[in-house]
């Protein structure tokens, strides 16, 4: 168990809802523009995931050092770049923000030093 992150992580969490029969074509544009964020000096990971409860609905957490690195980042032309490729694919998507209280690691999770 670690919490070494808490109060000073910067969470974004996308919903994204994508035309449907375009899933596909999405992730591909969505992983081949994937370094444009995580190349950021600020940016400490990010993940895409699809929604097993709704179709063509995916989300997207990103991690940041902080709001103000994430919020420089945001109005960069970068991102405007990273986004319209996106949004050809794109129906509908909100976005929410948040500071990691706690990280706690899992049982299941592999720790340095130990074997599966």
């Amino acid at each position: 168990m670690t919490d070494t992150i808490a109060g000073t992580v910067f969470r974004v969490m996308l919903r994204m809802e994508v035309i449907p029969g375009q899933e596909t074509a999405f992730e591909q544009a969505w992983l081949d523009g994937a370094s444009i964020i995580t190349d950021q000096p600020a940016n400490l990971g990010q993940w895409l995931s699809r929604s097993t409860e709704e179709a063509a609905v995916y989300y997207i957490v990103s991690d940041w050092v902080d709001e103000a690195s994430f919020r420089v980042y945001e109005r960069s032309e970068q991102h405007l770049h990273h986004r319209a490729r996106l949004h050809p694919y794109r129906s509908k998507g909100s976005m929410a923000v948040a500071t990691v209280l706690h990280a706690l690691t899992g049982a299941a999770s592999v720790r340095p030093g130990t074997t599966p």
